[in-house]
Formats: C-alpha cells, structure tokens, sequence
C-alpha cells in the first residue's frame, strides 16, 4: 500500500490544498518559493528537514539558481535560468533504491518529471537541471513549490521482504530420450532393412571373401517425418507379409547406414565418426535424401579436415558437383583462385559443369573485395546474393524455412525469390 510522507520547509497557511501522487512518496514543500529564491544566489542552497523512507533516512536540496561545478563534482553545473535539486542520504550507509523527482500545479497535471534511476545512494545524487526556475514558478500550489520525491526498492534488493526462492529442479521433456530408446529395438520395428556385408578370412594366400546379411530395425514413422524422398516411399507398407517391411539396401556400408538411422532417432555422431565416415554418409544421405542437416554436418566435418592440393583439387570438385556440397565447391574454388598460377596446365578441368565459371568469378570477387577493405570477403551489400558466402545463404534459408540444400546456384535462386 502506498504511503506518503510530508515534508514542510517554512510554515503553510491555513488554505493550503494537498497534493497526493500514486507512488509511495515523500513530499517536500518548499513554502512562499518567490522569497526563498529571491535571497540565494547561484550555488546557495535552501535544506529540508530531514524524513524518513524505505527505513533510511534522507534531506533534500533545493539550489534556487543552480548548482556550481565545484557543487556537482567538477562538471558545468546547473545550466543559465536552471534550478539545481540533491538528495542526500543522511543515514550513512548505501542503498540501492529507485527514486525520481515530479512536481504538480495546482490542477493536480504533472509539470515536471525525472527520469527514474536505480541506483546505489551513499551520499547525494545531484540533478543540476531539474527545470527551469521559470518553468517552477508557474507551478506553484499556494505559492509552495510541492516536489515529489518518489522511491521504491528494486526487488532483488536484500531490504526487500520476499519470499526465498529456491531453484527448483525441473526434469526435461522425455521425449527425445524415448524416441532414443526406440533404436534399432526389434520388438516394435515395422521395417527392417537387410544390408550385405562383405567379409575377408584366411591369409594373404588363402583370403576368401564371403558376404554376410546384417540386418537393422527402424520404425516407419520416424522414417517418414524425416524425408518424404526416396526411403520413405520403400519403406512403406507393401501389402504382403503383415505389416512389417522389408527394404535390401546396396551399396552402403551397414555401419554407416546405422549411423544414419541413429542420427534419425536424434542421436548425436562423435567427431571420429564424422570424420571416419564423411564421405559414406554424405553419399547415403544425398542418395535417400534422408538427415539433410546430417548430410551438411559431414560435409563441414570434410572441409574442415581435407587438405585441398593439386592431386586432388579435382576430385574435391567433381565430388562437390554430384552431391550438390556447394561448401565444399566454395572451398574449392577459393583454393583454385589463391593457387591459379600453380594449377594452370597440370590439372585438367573438361569433365567439370559450366556452372563452375559462375563459381571461380565469384571466388575471384570475394578475393578482391577482402584485398580492397583488408576486412571482409563478403563482396557487395547486404542483399548481393550472388556473392554471399554459402554459409550464410545458408543460415538466411533456414531462417525463413527453407531447404537449405542445394548448388550455390539454386540457394541463390531460392534466396531471391522469397526475399
């Protein structure tokens, strides 16, 4: 409930009107203002009473003509026609308080308004231009200058009665963890992919090859919220054999389809395992058009740790095209542009699309834009799609929520058209 503490500085008539505000205040009054600011001169100051508030006790200081630098801690004082206002906290020992000045006319309308700070009051806390001594003058209540001085505790503040709050522990939504749990679990699968695996025995003058069947268990409907390509439409339900389907999958290692069926169920692959199988996944992912993040991650995890050189710069390149890595032909490209001299005439490029022209001129603009303003190797502006880094044509799609897989070219085309 709000309170307010009336401060009189002289004596008030009989007739003079109270002045309520809607904040637990103190009111200081400074009676007959026309006199008390006719006898001070600049840097003269007039002392209220002390009053108490919040359990500390304050005065306040009116400066009729303004405060001087030496009155305000070396700055330029109260401005010509200003009149300067100090709270002072007379009990000694700080607190943080939130606290601001107004003052009313005699219609009750509000005509002069500090900003609210919060802050720690150890001493005083100065504001050399509260108003023009003008301005104050036509704000008079029977001839008093009425200030509200308004404060309150922050409530973190250790004054404050609160109650204590205790960190409550909060168990996480279990539902990545039961879908985790659902993994390659046989009792429930409603697909199950057969995967041959060749295996060598016998030394090196007897080793025989011989294959083997492995077979991984996968749940159709976590299956189909996470493509709508080509696994999703195989592993549906054929009709024969009860509900459980049956897909033979070629060409793909059983470990690293396994780490891609792991990735579907939200499961996290290592470092080691990106870096070991890179290549196989984003094969995997690229063909089934499953886990695109996943396809990406690997590819990062490529870049990151492939050498470009002059053996296999074309390669990393032709790679690049059939699977669409535009980060990975990025990086091939600013390795083509930096190395140009050593390149030309020991690396043929005539298998390569011609797409990759578009591709060397924009390596070849970001260059000369990073070598003019020594900073950046974002050529253009801010929407200069064409030359963006892929990462963050990247980034802008999947903001909006868009496929962020594709050539440069098609990110670029998709960034245009829904900008």
């Amino acid at each position: 409930m709000s309170s307010i503490i009336k401060v009189d500085v002289g004596t008030p008539p009989s007739a003079f009107n109270e002045c309520r505000g809607s904040w637990t205040m103190a009111e200081v009054r400074f009676h007959n203002f026309d006199n008390l600011a006719s006898r001070t001169t600049r840097g003269e100051y007039i002392t209220s009473p002390s009053f108490s508030c919040l359990g500390h006790t304050f005065c306040l200081k009116w400066y009729p003509r303004g405060e001087t630098p030496t009155e305000v801690g070396g700055n330029d004082g109260s401005k010509h026609g200003y009149v300067g206002l100090r709270l002072e906290q007379v009990s000694g020992e700080p607190i943080k308080i939130q606290y601001g000045f107004s003052v009313r006319g005699e219609s009750g309308k509000e005509k002069v308004n500090t900003i609210y700070d919060t802050s720690y009051l150890n001493i005083h806390r100065s504001y050399p231009d509260l108003a023009k001594l003008s301005k104050l003058k036509d704000s008079l209540i029977n001839k008093a200058l009425v200030i509200e001085v308004r404060m309150w505790l922050p409530i973190s503040s250790s004054t404050t009665t609160t109650r204590t709050k205790v960190n409550q522990f909060i168990p996480t939504n279990p539902l990545s963890t039961i879908i985790l749990s659902k993994f390659m679990h046989e009792e429930s699968a409603d697909v199950v992919f057969e995967i041959e695996s060749e295996n060598e025995t016998g030394g090196r003058s007897s080793r025989k090859r011989s294959k083997t069947t492995v077979k991984l268990y996968g749940h159709r409907f976590i299956i189909e919220g996470c493509t709508t390509s080509l696994l999703a439409d195989i592993c549906k339900p054929s009709g024969e054999g009860g509900d459980i389907t049956t897909v033979s999958i070629t060409d793909v290692k059983p470990d690293v389809f396994k780490h891609v069926l792991f990735y579907l169920y939200g499961g996290k692959l290592s470092n080691d395992e990106l870096k070991n199988n890179a290549k196989d996944i984003i094969n995997v992912c690229d063909k089934y058009g499953i886990a695109i993040s996943l396809k990406l991650e690997a590819e990062a995890c490529y870049v990151n740790t492939t050498t470009l050189s002059i053996d296999n710069v074309l390669d990393n390149l032709l790679f690049a095209d059939s699977k669409n890595l535009a980060a990975l032909k990025e990086a091939v490209m600013d390795y083509i542009v930096e190395n140009g001299e050593s390149i030309i005439g020991k690396v043929s490029f005539d298998d390569v699309s011609g797409s990759t022209v578009t591709d060397v001129l924009t390596a070849m603009s970001r260059s000369s834009k990073k070598k003019d303003n020594g900073t950046s190797d974002e050529a253009g502006g801010t929407n200069d799609y064409n030359t963006m880094r892929v990462a963050t044509l990247r980034k802008m799609l999947h903001e909006k929520g868009l496929n962020v897989d594709g050539s440069r070219e098609a990110l670029v085309a998709l960034m245009k058209e829904n900008s």
